[in-house]
Protein backbone atom coordinates (compact mmCIF):
# COMPACT_ATOMS: atom_id res chain seq x y z
CA UNK A 1 0.00 0.00 0.00
CA UNK A 2 1.03 3.61 -0.70
CA UNK A 3 -0.15 6.75 0.98
CA UNK A 4 1.13 10.00 0.08
CA UNK A 5 0.16 13.42 0.69
CA UNK A 6 1.44 16.30 -1.75
CA UNK A 7 1.24 19.03 0.89
CA UNK A 8 1.89 21.90 -2.04
CA UNK A 9 2.60 22.46 -5.59
CA UNK A 10 5.10 25.44 -4.54
CA UNK A 11 8.88 25.06 -5.15
CA UNK A 12 11.96 27.14 -4.60
CA UNK A 13 13.67 25.28 -7.23
CA UNK A 14 12.78 25.51 -10.95
CA UNK A 15 12.92 22.15 -12.66
CA UNK A 16 12.00 21.37 -16.04
CA UNK A 17 10.07 18.32 -15.18
CA UNK A 18 8.10 19.53 -12.24
CA UNK A 19 4.74 21.94 -11.65
CA UNK A 20 5.45 24.74 -9.44
CA UNK A 21 1.85 26.41 -8.61
CA UNK A 22 0.26 28.16 -6.13
CA UNK A 23 0.15 25.93 -2.94
CA UNK A 24 -3.41 25.69 -0.56
CA UNK A 25 -2.65 26.65 2.99
CA UNK A 26 -5.67 25.22 4.37
CA UNK A 27 -6.76 25.86 8.73
CA UNK A 28 -4.98 23.76 10.93
CA UNK A 29 -8.03 22.47 11.93
CA UNK A 30 -8.64 20.85 8.43
CA UNK A 31 -5.18 19.70 8.62
CA UNK A 32 -5.18 18.45 11.84
CA UNK A 33 -8.59 16.58 10.80
CA UNK A 34 -6.73 15.08 7.82
CA UNK A 35 -3.84 13.56 9.77
CA UNK A 36 -6.38 12.49 12.48
CA UNK A 37 -8.18 10.61 9.54
CA UNK A 38 -4.66 8.99 8.23
CA UNK A 39 -3.37 7.69 11.47
CA UNK A 40 -6.98 5.83 11.86
CA UNK A 41 -7.52 4.65 8.35
CA UNK A 42 -3.94 3.74 6.58
CA UNK A 43 -1.32 1.20 8.55
CA UNK A 44 1.29 2.30 5.78
CA UNK A 45 4.30 5.05 5.98
CA UNK A 46 2.59 8.42 4.71
CA UNK A 47 5.10 10.03 2.07
CA UNK A 48 4.66 13.86 2.57
CA UNK A 49 5.94 15.23 -0.75
CA UNK A 50 5.55 18.56 -3.10
CA UNK A 51 6.56 21.18 -4.11
CA UNK A 52 8.81 21.46 -1.42
CA UNK A 53 7.17 20.96 2.16
CA UNK A 54 9.22 23.00 3.60
CA UNK A 55 8.74 25.85 2.20
CA UNK A 56 4.95 25.37 3.43
CA UNK A 57 3.98 28.07 5.95
CA UNK A 58 2.66 25.28 8.30
CA UNK A 59 5.30 22.81 8.08
CA UNK A 60 6.03 22.99 11.84
CA UNK A 61 2.54 22.29 12.83
CA UNK A 62 1.91 19.62 10.34
CA UNK A 63 5.23 17.59 11.78
CA UNK A 64 4.09 18.11 15.25
CA UNK A 65 0.39 16.63 13.64
CA UNK A 66 1.80 13.77 12.12
CA UNK A 67 3.86 13.17 15.98
CA UNK A 68 0.77 13.85 17.83
CA UNK A 69 -0.93 11.25 16.16
CA UNK A 70 1.72 8.85 15.82
CA UNK A 71 1.46 8.39 12.18
CA UNK A 72 4.83 6.47 10.64
CA UNK A 73 6.10 9.61 7.71
CA UNK A 74 8.75 10.69 5.80
CA UNK A 75 9.01 13.94 4.15
CA UNK A 76 10.55 13.86 0.59
CA UNK A 77 13.08 17.23 0.57
CA UNK A 78 15.07 18.67 -1.90
CA UNK A 79 17.21 19.76 0.99
CA UNK A 80 18.33 23.39 -0.20
CA UNK A 81 19.65 25.65 1.80
CA UNK A 82 15.97 27.30 2.28
CA UNK A 83 15.20 23.80 3.65
CA UNK A 84 17.38 23.02 5.77
CA UNK A 85 17.07 26.75 7.55
CA UNK A 86 13.85 25.80 8.03
CA UNK A 87 14.59 22.45 9.71
CA UNK A 88 16.50 23.78 12.44
CA UNK A 89 13.80 25.93 13.76
CA UNK A 90 11.91 22.96 14.03
CA UNK A 91 12.57 20.97 16.97
CA UNK A 92 10.56 17.50 16.72
CA UNK A 93 12.49 14.54 15.27
CA UNK A 94 11.04 13.16 11.84
CA UNK A 95 12.49 11.28 9.07
CA UNK A 96 13.70 13.05 5.17
CA UNK A 97 14.07 11.33 1.93
CA UNK A 98 16.32 13.89 0.45
CA UNK A 99 16.32 14.59 -3.44
CA UNK A 100 19.00 16.12 -5.09
CA UNK A 101 18.95 18.02 -8.03
CA UNK A 102 22.68 18.60 -10.00
CA UNK A 103 20.93 21.05 -12.15
CA UNK A 104 19.61 23.10 -9.54
CA UNK A 105 22.28 23.12 -6.91
CA UNK A 106 26.14 23.13 -6.97
CA UNK A 107 28.22 20.33 -5.25
CA UNK A 108 29.83 22.54 -2.96
CA UNK A 109 26.34 23.88 -1.71
CA UNK A 110 24.78 20.45 -1.72
CA UNK A 111 27.51 19.50 1.16
CA UNK A 112 26.96 22.36 2.67
CA UNK A 113 23.27 22.03 3.37
CA UNK A 114 24.14 17.94 4.39
CA UNK A 115 26.28 18.92 6.81
CA UNK A 116 23.77 20.86 8.55
CA UNK A 117 20.58 18.45 8.81
CA UNK A 118 20.13 18.97 12.57
CA UNK A 119 20.25 16.31 14.80
CA UNK A 120 17.15 15.45 15.39
CA UNK A 121 16.68 14.49 11.60
CA UNK A 122 17.26 11.32 10.31
CA UNK A 123 18.20 11.14 6.36
CA UNK A 124 16.53 8.00 5.03
CA UNK A 125 17.26 7.82 1.65
CA UNK A 126 18.98 10.06 -0.78
CA UNK A 127 18.12 10.21 -4.30
CA UNK A 128 20.49 11.72 -7.31
CA UNK A 129 17.79 13.28 -9.81
CA UNK A 130 20.28 11.54 -13.37
CA UNK A 131 20.46 14.41 -15.62
CA UNK A 132 23.85 13.29 -16.93
CA UNK A 133 27.39 11.87 -15.93
CA UNK A 134 28.04 14.98 -13.32
CA UNK A 135 25.12 13.26 -10.94
CA UNK A 136 27.84 10.41 -10.34
CA UNK A 137 29.89 13.11 -8.85
CA UNK A 138 26.93 14.14 -6.65
CA UNK A 139 26.43 10.79 -5.83
CA UNK A 140 29.86 9.86 -4.45
CA UNK A 141 29.86 12.95 -2.58
CA UNK A 142 26.24 12.20 -0.59
CA UNK A 143 26.36 8.53 -0.43
CA UNK A 144 27.36 8.04 3.00
CA UNK A 145 24.79 10.04 4.29
CA UNK A 146 21.57 7.52 3.93
CA UNK A 147 20.55 5.04 1.41
CA UNK A 148 21.74 6.56 -1.82
CA UNK A 149 20.45 6.25 -5.20
CA UNK A 150 20.97 7.60 -8.85
CA UNK A 151 17.49 7.78 -10.12
CA UNK A 152 16.04 8.84 -13.57
CA UNK A 153 13.98 12.10 -13.78
CA UNK A 154 10.47 10.57 -13.81
CA UNK A 155 9.68 9.63 -17.69
CA UNK A 156 12.19 12.16 -19.22
CA UNK A 157 14.48 9.04 -17.36
CA UNK A 158 17.31 7.29 -18.79
CA UNK A 159 16.75 4.41 -16.97
CA UNK A 160 18.63 4.24 -13.78
CA UNK A 161 16.25 3.63 -11.19
CA UNK A 162 16.82 2.52 -7.59
CA UNK A 163 20.14 1.17 -8.32
CA UNK A 164 23.21 2.17 -6.53
CA UNK A 165 26.26 3.59 -8.63
CA UNK A 166 28.05 -0.18 -8.14
CA UNK A 167 25.32 -1.92 -9.42
CA UNK A 168 25.03 0.66 -12.29
CA UNK A 169 28.45 0.61 -13.57
CA UNK A 170 27.99 -3.43 -13.67
CA UNK A 171 25.13 -2.94 -15.72
CA UNK A 172 24.53 0.04 -18.12
CA UNK A 173 26.97 -2.21 -20.72
CA UNK A 174 24.23 -4.89 -20.27
CA UNK A 175 21.36 -5.95 -22.56
CA UNK A 176 18.77 -5.51 -19.96
CA UNK A 177 18.41 -1.77 -21.78
CA UNK A 178 16.74 -3.44 -24.77
CA UNK A 179 15.02 -6.30 -23.09
CA UNK A 180 11.12 -6.14 -23.44
CA UNK A 181 9.48 -7.06 -20.10
CA UNK A 182 6.02 -8.70 -19.78
CA UNK A 183 3.22 -7.07 -17.69
CA UNK A 184 3.64 -9.79 -15.16
CA UNK A 185 7.24 -9.11 -14.66
CA UNK A 186 6.87 -5.64 -14.13
CA UNK A 187 4.02 -6.34 -11.23
CA UNK A 188 6.44 -8.42 -10.15
CA UNK A 189 9.51 -5.89 -10.05
CA UNK A 190 8.01 -3.49 -7.82
CA UNK A 191 9.80 -0.40 -8.66
CA UNK A 192 9.33 2.21 -12.11
CA UNK A 193 12.10 1.47 -14.35
CA UNK A 194 12.12 4.13 -17.46
CA UNK A 195 14.50 1.74 -19.59
CA UNK A 196 11.78 -1.05 -19.67
CA UNK A 197 8.73 1.14 -20.51
CA UNK A 198 10.18 1.46 -24.10
CA UNK A 199 8.16 -1.57 -25.21
CA UNK A 200 5.58 -1.48 -22.60
CA UNK A 201 2.57 0.47 -22.11
CA UNK A 202 0.27 0.14 -18.99
CA UNK A 203 -2.57 2.01 -20.98
CA UNK A 204 -5.62 -0.11 -21.01
CA UNK A 205 -4.60 -2.80 -18.68
CA UNK A 206 -5.84 -2.78 -15.11
CA UNK A 207 -4.25 -0.51 -12.27
CA UNK A 208 -1.18 -2.30 -10.76
CA UNK A 209 -1.97 0.03 -7.71
CA UNK A 210 -5.79 0.00 -7.77
CA UNK A 211 -7.20 0.01 -4.37
CA UNK A 212 -3.79 0.46 -3.30
CA UNK A 213 -2.64 3.83 -3.89
CA UNK A 214 -3.87 6.74 -2.26
CA UNK A 215 -2.72 10.22 -2.93
CA UNK A 216 -4.48 13.34 -1.95
CA UNK A 217 -3.71 16.82 -2.68
CA UNK A 218 -2.54 20.03 -1.47
CA UNK A 219 -6.70 20.66 -0.98
CA UNK A 220 -7.04 17.11 0.57
CA UNK A 221 -8.92 15.92 -2.28
CA UNK A 222 -7.73 12.02 -3.05
CA UNK A 223 -7.04 10.56 -6.10
CA UNK A 224 -5.93 7.15 -6.56
CA UNK A 225 -3.56 7.78 -9.99
CA UNK A 226 -0.42 9.13 -9.61
CA UNK A 227 -0.98 11.82 -12.17
CA UNK A 228 -3.76 13.47 -9.77
CA UNK A 229 -6.52 11.91 -11.10
CA UNK A 230 -9.20 9.35 -10.58
CA UNK A 231 -9.83 6.11 -12.66
CA UNK A 232 -12.00 3.38 -12.47
CA UNK A 233 -9.06 0.58 -12.04
CA UNK A 234 -8.07 1.26 -15.68
CA UNK A 235 -4.65 2.67 -16.30
CA UNK A 236 -5.23 6.00 -18.99
CA UNK A 237 -1.86 6.34 -19.65
CA UNK A 238 1.50 4.82 -21.37
CA UNK A 239 3.58 5.11 -18.34
CA UNK A 240 3.09 5.24 -14.91
CA UNK A 241 5.74 6.94 -12.42
CA UNK A 242 4.72 4.72 -9.54
CA UNK A 243 6.74 2.07 -11.24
Amino acid sequence: MKVEWEVTLECNYDCFYCTNLDPSILPKDDIEGFIKMISETYDAELFVFGGEPFVHPQIEYIIETLNKYKVDYVIQTNLSKKSVHVMNRIAEPFKINVSVHPTEVSREVMLECFNKVPDNVQIKTVDVMYTGKEAIDYYIDVKDFGDTFLTPIADFGDGISGKTLEEYNTMRHAPIWNKVIRFEDIKKMGEWRSDLWENYSPKGKPCLYNDEYFLYGPNLELYNCCYREKHDGICKHDKCFLM
